[in-house]
């Protein structure tokens, strides 16, 4: 009896400790995950010294950090979903941005960073209702080629960054946009160079392209679409992706 009355006080003492604690707890790990990679160029050369940051959904930096030796560079981060992750060296000089947007952050995530003096920007996608089968997707490129020859006709940045249309948009053909929709490649079906309003006096340039569905969709509520660009003019290349989340089509 005695045996029996000290288990319940232990059994007790271990109930009340964990009302007071928030009992269960989860441990700490479960409540941040780590975003990681490796920055690139496109020869696979390890870039060193990257600035890579996370966004939030008011575009101000979630995290900050640089690619380290061989490239590589860890964040860790509480779980949510942000709005993208860029990375960069020698911005406007050497090269512009590397963009992914959407980044579920619900587990660990691998983010590979490419980039050189094309930026792909402002990538969206979606599945057309009682079309063809098939995604389209816009996004809006620069060159750096162009900003710095409009930058130089202007005469400073100040004169550029207020003329009525940016033009720094490469001129491509099917043959230079490479679109990988969860490690698959699939068609560009047709491409459409249109103007979209960037303020109230002032527009750039995009493109609207449709392409073809993955034969396969992962196990993830989520497609991972990488669009790679290669400027025919000037060989520039640039590289974003988006983290485009599924939803049930009939």
């Amino acid at each position: 009896m005695k045996k029996f009355s000290g288990f319940m006080t232990v059994l007790f003492i271990i109930i009340a400790t964990g009302f007071l604690t928030g009992f269960p707890q989860k441990p700490e790990e479960t409540r941040t995950v780590k975003i990681f990679g490796r920055v690139t160029d496109f020869k696979g050369q390890a870039v060193v010294g990257a600035t890579v940051e996370l966004k939030d959904a008011r575009f101000s930096n979630a995290a900050m950090t640089n690619s380290g030796p061989d490239g590589r560079y860890s964040l860790v981060v509480p779980k949510g979903h942000y709005m993208a992750l860029t990375a960069v060296k020698g911005y406007q000089v050497q090269s512009l941005e590397y963009w992914a947007w959407n980044v579920p952050a619900d587990r660990d995530l691998e983010i590979n960073p490419r980039f050189d003096r094309l930026e792909v920007y402002a990538i969206n996608a979606w599945r057309p209702q009682g079309a063809y089968p098939s995604y389209q997707i816009y996004f809006r490129p620069m060159s750096l080629s162009a900003v710095v020859k409009k930058v130089t006709e202007a005469g400073g940045m100040e004169k550029f960054r207020i003329l009525p249309v940016m033009d720094i948009a490469p001129e491509l053909g099917k043959k230079d946009i490479t679109v990988v929709i969860d490690g698959q490649n699939v068609n560009v079906l047709e491409l459409n160079k249109v103007r979209e309003a960037s303020g109230l006096d002032q527009s750039m340039f995009g493109y609207l392209i449709q392409v073809t569905l993955p034969e396969k969709t992962t196990q993830r509520d989520y497609s991972v679409i990488t669009i790679t660009l290669t400027d025919p003019v000037t060989g520039e290349k640039g590289e974003g992706c988006l983290f485009f989340r599924r939803k049930e089509q009939p």
